[in-house]
């Protein structure tokens, strides 16, 4: 009997033992669940940051650098070009009344002593006074320019320590490009998995995205290519002063002096010479201007044509057209809504008109600086052939040398009446437009850095 009731005994520990192991608490299986939970959505996130709203995000954040950067680089390089054309006006204004003085001097007391060239020569200062003050003026107007390049100097350096110099931005403008061109690579990769109705959304977001990054390069190419002739029309025009300034002073003004002192009209020739290449060079200064930064010009756009835009056919109507077919899908589909790429639509295409207006205006400044210049550089070429003539020819005939360089001066106050009209109506015109432009608030720009659209697309792509 013990030993029945042992072994049912042990039987009955044995079965308790083995169920016990095979049972799991309720409270044990929900821990399980929850952690299995825990486990699925941690993947879930860490495959979400590389899916096509992340990619689409990635791209915008991009393209939206890239807008802003080229409205950062536009401003610093067009910064100060209010206040420097004021003091290039008031530079040729300043010289431009000093030589008007001067060379009213100079016709008339040559006129006054042409008759009687001996009395004159007994008053050498009078004859002289003219050609000094003709001679202060171009040492105004070469020092005041030379003071300005030396400035612009200045101001290259402070830009390029800030990072707005043009080698620094193009590599900015290609570092964003090499990235968008990674990110579109895994967009069309991603997109190839796609298939029905959601494969056709991201081909039309594709397409807006696209037409995005092609319009900011073409726009970056504009900018940079004027920037990069804006820079050497600027140099060349400080240079080209510079050369006016040196052949009109010494070889010019200096030698006539010398001749009247020294009772030697052929040194007066000499400075007929001087003053006919610095008229020369006036008169072929929008030549070597415009065509030096044409030059310019076609490197720059080789260069931006080569490694950043492949064509310049893309458009703000393709975009426009891009964006209303995404939110055509978009509201079939109830995906999110298009309000970025219409903003950026509507910016680019107020920058787009404004590089346009912009173009037409610096095409008219072109034609009217070749007018400008032949109209003040003509007579001077006129003024300095005279006085050659005069000089060389008549050296031993005073009367009739007196008289041809009254003549030649009164030919030479023609260019310089010319060059005080044409600083003054270049002053009345730049104040009238920046009046109006003064009255337009910043947030309205379309290269202001604070323009509205643009401040609400950086907070949008945080």
């Amino acid at each position: 009997m013990f030993r029945q009731s042992y072994s049912k005994c042990m039987s009955l520990l044995l079965c308790a033992a083995i169920g016990f192991s095979s049972f799991t608490p309720i409270y044990a299986q929900e821990a399980q669940d929850q952690n299995s939970d825990q486990t699925s959505l941690r993947d879930y996130i860490q495959q979400g940051g590389n899916n096509m709203s992340a990619l689409d995000k990635d791209i915008l954040k991009k393209e939206v650098e890239l807008i802003k950067l080229n409205a950062e680089f536009f401003s610093h390089y067009t910064k100060g070009s209010r206040w420097k054309k004021r003091r290039m006006n008031f530079y040729d204004a300043a010289a431009g009344t000093v030589a008007n003085v001067g060379d009213i001097i100079l016709m008339s007391q040559f006129y006054r002593y042409y008759k009687n060239p001996g009395e004159g020569l007994a008053h050498k200062g009078r004859l002289q006074c003219g050609a000094l003050i003709v001679l202060v003026a171009y040492l105004t107007l070469g020092g005041m320019y030379a003071g300005e390049g030396a400035y612009d100097l200045i101001n290259d350096y402070k830009g390029k320590r800030k990072g707005f110099d043009a080698k620094t931005v193009y590599n900015r403008a290609l570092t964003i490009k090499t990235d968008l061109d990674k990110l579109f690579a895994q967009r069309d990769a991603q997109c190839q998995s796609a298939s029905g109705n959601s494969k056709a959304a991201m081909v039309a977001e594709g397409n807006v995205l696209r037409d995005i990054r092609d319009l900011a390069l073409i726009e970056f190419s504009k900018i940079y290519v004027d920037s990069r002739k804006k820079r050497v029309a600027r140099d060349l025009t400080t240079l080209g002063t510079l050369a006016v300034c040196a052949t009109g002073a010494f070889p010019g003004a200096y030698n006539v002096m010398r001749g009247v002192k020294q009772v030697n009209l052929k040194k007066v020739g000499g400075g007929g010479v001087g003053f006919l290449v610095s008229g020369s060079i006036l008169t072929a200064a929008p030549v070597l201007i415009h065509g030096g930064a044409a030059i310019q010009g076609k490197v720059s756009n080789d260069k931006v044509k080569k490694n950043l835009i492949e064509s310049r056919s893309k458009t703000v109507a393709a975009l426009k057209d891009d964006v209303k077919t995404l939110g055509q899908l978009s509201a079939q589909a109830g995906e999110k809504n298009q309000k970025p790429y219409e903003m950026l639509a509507q910016l680019l295409n107020q920058r787009e008109e404004f590089l346009q207006k912009l173009a037409v205006q610096q095409k008219r400044e072109v034609i009217e600086s070749f007018v400008s210049y032949l109209a003040k550089g003509g007579p001077q070429i006129a003024w300095g052939t005279m006085l050659t003539r005069a000089g060389y020819r008549h050296r031993q005939e005073p009367v009739q040398a007196f008289r041809g360089i009254a003549q030649a001066a009164t030919v030479n106050e023609v260019s310089w009446a010319t060059w005080m009209l044409d600083t003054f109506q270049r002053e009345v015109r730049d104040e009238v437009k920046n009046h109006k432009n003064g009255k337009k608030p910043a947030q309205s720009l379309p290269f202001g850095v604070e323009n509205t659209n643009l401040v609400e697309l950086e907070n949008i792509v945080r």
